[in-house]
C-alpha cells in the first residue's frame, strides 16, 4: 500500500534523507493473524442487487436504516480505484441526500479545490465539469463514476430548493486555499492584501515541491523547502490575527475560515515537527475539518476516503498518529459516527506509479492479484452472492484477527498490502464486491 503524504514527508523533515530515498511500500503485516477458513451463517449475509439503483435501493434500506440518524457517516473503499466502490457510494451518498437530510459529500481532497468545484454545482448551466475536475481532484477522483455523481448534485441543486454540497476534508495542497483568501479579502486592508500575495507564493512554490517528487531528475532542495514552509505558517498566523477587526459578510466569513483552516492543516507539516517535535498527523486534521464541515445544529455529512482512513482502529503497523481519521471521528462525535468498509476479491483496479498523488497523476488500470489464503477476502469469495454487505457486530465468534487488503493509489494488492483485522474493531458494516473493474478515467 502507499504510505500515506504525511509518512514521505515527516521522514525528510526529520531526519534530513532525500525524499526520493524513501521507499513508498507499508511494513507488512505481523504473522500472528488467524488463516484458518472462515465460516459464516447466511443470516449475516445480506445480499445486495446492483442491477440498478431502485433495486439497489431497495436491498440496503436495513443499512439506511443504521446510518440515517447519524452526524458523521465514512464510505471507504479497500482500493482508490475499483469503480463499483464509486457507483455503489454514488448509490448510498444519493440514498441519504434525497431521503435522510444529508446535504454534503466530502471527499478525501483538498478542502479548498472542492469548494471550487462546489461553485459550478450551484451554477445554473454547469456545462463539462472535466476541466474543473482535472485541475481540482486528485487523479483517483479524475473518473466518470465520480464525474455521474457530480452531474447528480448540480442536476440536484437545479430543482431544490436544499442544496447538496461537495467538500473536501484533506489539506495536501494550499496554492487555491490561498488564491480564495485573495479573492475574498481583496477590498481589506494592505497590511492583509500583502499576506495573502505572500501566501499565494509560498503555496505555489510548495505545491510544485510536492508535485516535483515524482520526477527524479529534480533535485529535492530540503533547506529551501523548510524555509519556505515555515514562512508559509507564520503568514497564516498573522492573517488570521490581522482578520481579528475585519468584519466579514455572512457569505464571506464561512468560506475565509474553511481556507484558514486548510492552510493551517497544509503547513502543520511544518509546524509539529519545529514547534512540538512530532510528526503531523494527517488523520487528526482530516478528523478535524470533518468537525469543521458539521459545526452549525443539524448539519450531516457523508464522507468517502480510504478504509484505512476511516477505520477506527489502527490501520498500518508503526503508525504512533493515533489512528485512522475514524477513530478520531469516533471520540469527536460518541456515538455519532458510523464507517462502511469496502473490500474486493478479484479484478482490475485503477492505479499510478506516482510516488506523490496528484491531479497530475497519470491511472491506469492493472490487475488484482489473487487474495492471499486466510484473508477476509480469500474467505469471503467464497460466500453465494456477487455482492453483499454484512453488519460486524453479527460476526460473533467468526470475528477473529486475520489478513485484510488495504490497496492504496499504487498498482500493489500483493501479500505487503494486507494487515491484521477484527471488521468489528474497523467497521459497523463492510461492503463486498466479488469481482471489481478498474475506475474509468476521465
Amino acid at each position: 500500500m502507499k504510505t500515506i503524504f504525511r509518512s514521505l514527508l515527516a521522514a525528510a523533515l526529520l531526519t534530513g534523507t532525500s525524499v526520493a530515498s524513501f521507499a513508498q511500500s507499508a511494513p507488512a503485516a505481523p504473522a500472528a493473524a488467524d488463516t484458518a477458513r472462515l465460516t459464516l451463517d447466511a443470516s449475516v449475509v445480506n445480499a445486495v442487487n446492483t442491477q440498478s439503483f431502485y433495486l439497489f435501493r431497495q436491498a440496503v434500506q436495513p443499512l439506511i436504516k443504521q446510518m440515517r440518524d447519524k452526524k458523521v457517516v465514512a464510505l471507504g473503499e479497500g482500493t482508490h480505484g475499483s469503480a463499483e466502490f464509486y457507483k455503489l457510494r454514488f448509490w448510498l451518498t444519493r440514498i441519504l441526500m434525497e431521503d435522510e437530510g444529508f446535504t454534503q459529500v466530502a471527499l478525501e481532497n483538498t478542502y479548498a479545490d472542492c469548494y471550487r468545484l462546489n461553485e459550478a454545482l450551484h451554477s445554473r448551466t454547469v456545462g463539462d465539469l472535466k476541466p474543473l475536475m482535472k485541475k481540482h481532484l486528485l487523479s483517483i477522483w479524475q473518473n466518470r463514476e465520480t464525474e455521474e455523481m457530480l452531474n447528480w448534485m448540480h442536476t440536484y441543486n437545479t430543482s431544490h430548493l436544499r442544496k447538496v454540497e461537495l467538500r473536501g476534508i484533506d489539506g495536501m495542497f494550499g496554492t487555491t486555499a490561498a488564491e480564495v483568501l485573495q479573492e475574498q479579502l481583496a477590498r481589506t486592508t494592505p497590511e492583509i492584501t500583502a499576506l495573502t500575495e505572500q501566501l499565494v507564493q509560498h503555496t505555489q512554490y510548495h505545491d510544485k515541491v510536492w508535485t516535483n517528487l515524482n520526477d527524479r531528475s529534480i533535485p529535492f532542495k530540503r533547506p529551501e523547502m523548510l524555509a519556505n514552509g515555515w514562512a508559509g505558517y507564520e503568514a497564516t498566523e498573522k492573517l488570521e490575527k490581522a482578520l481579528t477587526g475585519i468584519k466579514l459578510t455572512r457569505r464571506q466569513a464561512p468560506v475565509v475560515a474553511g481556507a484558514l483552516k486548510n492552510l493551517h492543516h497544509y503547513f502543520d507539516t511544518f509546524y509539529q515537527p519545529k514547534v512540538n517535535k512530532q510528526e503531523s498527523s494527517r488523520d487528526s486534521l482530516m478528523a478535524e475539518m470533518t468537525r469543521f464541515l458539521v459545526r452549525d445544529k443539524g448539519s450531516k455529512v457523508i464522507v468517502w476516503a480510504h478504509d484505512a482512513h476511516v477505520s477506527r482502529r489502527l490501520a498500518v503497523p508503526g503508525d504512533n498518529n493515533g489512528g485512522g481519521t475514524g477513530k478520531f471521528l469516533e471520540r469527536m462525535f460518541p456515538g455519532q459516527y458510523f464507517v462502511l468498509g469496502s473490500t474486493t476479491a478479484t479484478g482490475t483496479v485503477a492505479a499510478t506509479t506516482h510516488r506523490f498523488i496528484s491531479p497530475l497523476s497519470p491511472m491506469a488500470s492493472y490487475p488484482l492479484e489473487a487474495p492471499v489464503a486466510g484473508s477476509w477476502e480469500a474467505s469471503l469469495q467464497g460466500l453465494t452472492p456477487a455482492v453483499f454487505y454484512l453488519n460486524t457486530n453479527q460476526l460473533q465468534a467468526a470475528d477473529v484477527r486475520r489478513p485484510h487488503r488495504l490497496v492504496g493509489y499504487g498498482p500493489e494488492s500483493g501479500k505487503d498490502s494486507y494487515f491484521p483485522f477484527k471488521l468489528s474493531e474497523a467497521y459497523d458494516a463492510l461492503l463486498f464486491v466479488r469481482q471489481t473493474t478498474a475506475a474509468t478515467p476521465l
